[in-house]
């Protein structure tokens, strides 16, 4: 109902500004009319138009407005992410697409040529960002974006942080050795090294002269190089647990210490359930991380046994663990408003 009170408020405003646009010609088109009075005519009919719109204002709040039960995602291990989407096809669920990242295809890559990932993440995960850290209080990211659809063409940012606990702008003082920068430059790009010296020199030149120390480059990360070398140089790496949406991070370190990360996207789905006027849905992602909602009338509120009764039938139905749903903590909004 949601969606089509919207839709049919959109073309109400549309009629009403038709309405307005032939209402003024016809009023200005009186030539028996004085100016005065032309003037007067328009006054009212603006001033019932706008209180038109505030009515139609007030009703669009209201028929959009709703009640909602929330929770943190959290990660309840490993599953079977392809079971569980034929489990909920099977039991009549509605199984959107991917969410959160909207359409996982549209935000960054996925490189071709690393087997270990594919093998443990699946073939359609998405390479966002990479980044090396100089010490662990500074540290810089690389992050692919892609600048319009149509040509293709795609940008690098490259932005340095220093997270020291005293919020002061970057100083130049605080950047790396040129010598380290250059040398992560010609890895990550594939690039020589005068290229990189001149993104050096584009990035010292940027530093105070904005809120962020960052540039953007015109080259392609080489993830693969990327990877190699942090596995090459780290001892162990750890992985961020998700909680439906898919991101995540893998954290490299050598003798405890932080040297770089990848920020990663896997699949996630949301599975929904209609339930006595009730919208039931669980956020779900490849690598397990799980986020339960509900969606209900502004105000209306249902019994934590009986919401938490649905989701533990829906986690059975779906071949999961449903002594996980008393895990979750929700938090109930009376109104998005």
């Amino acid at each position: 109902m949601v969606d089509i009170s919207i839709i049919l408020t959109q073309l109400i405003e549309i009629l009403i500004g038709l309405g307005i646009i032939a209402g003024l010609i016809w009023i200005w088109k009186k030539r028996n009319w004085s100016v005065l009075k032309k003037a007067a005519i328009t006054i009212i009919f603006a001033a019932g138009v706008f209180i038109a719109f505030i009515g139609l204002l007030a009703f669009t709040l209201i028929s959009g407005d709703q009640a909602n039960y929330l929770t943190q995602g959290t990660n309840i291990g490993k599953i079977n992410f392809d079971e569980v989407i034929s489990n909920a096809q099977k039991a009549g669920y509605k199984v959107d697409n991917p969410t959160g990242i909207n359409s996982i295809q549209e935000i960054g890559l996925h490189p071709s040529n690393i087997k270990e990932l594919d093998n443990q993440f699946g073939e359609n995960y998405r390479f966002w960002s990479a980044g090396y850290f100089y010490n662990q209080n500074v540290y810089f990211s690389t992050v692919k974006y892609q600048n319009s659809p149509e040509t293709k063409i795609t940008e690098t940012e490259i932005s340095f942080y220093k997270e020291d606990g005293t919020y002061t702008p970057f100083q130049p003082g605080d950047l790396p050795p040129d010598e380290w920068i250059i040398e992560k430059f010609r890895l990550i790009f594939d690039i020589s090294e005068q290229e990189s010296r001149n993104y050096l020199m584009q990035l010292k030149d940027s530093i105070g002269k904005g809120q962020e120390t960052k540039i953007s480059i015109r080259k392609d990360i080489n993830v693969a190089a990327v990877y190699s070398n942090l596995k090459e140089t780290s001892s162990n790496s750890s992985i961020s647990p998700t909680g439906g949406d898919g991101w995540f991070k893998e954290t490299f370190y050598s003798d405890g210490k932080k040297i770089g990360f990848l920020d990663l996207i896997i699949p996630n789905t949301v599975i929904t359930f209609q339930d006595k006027g009730h919208e039931y849905s669980i956020t779900i992602d490849r690598l397990g991380g799980v986020r339960p909602g509900i969606k209900l009338s502004a105000g209306e509120k249902i019994p934590e046994e009986e919401y938490r009764g649905v989701f533990k039938e829906m986690f059975v139905n779906l071949g999961l663990p449903p002594e996980k749903v008393d895990e979750f903590k929700f938090e109930y909004n009376p109104s998005v408003w």
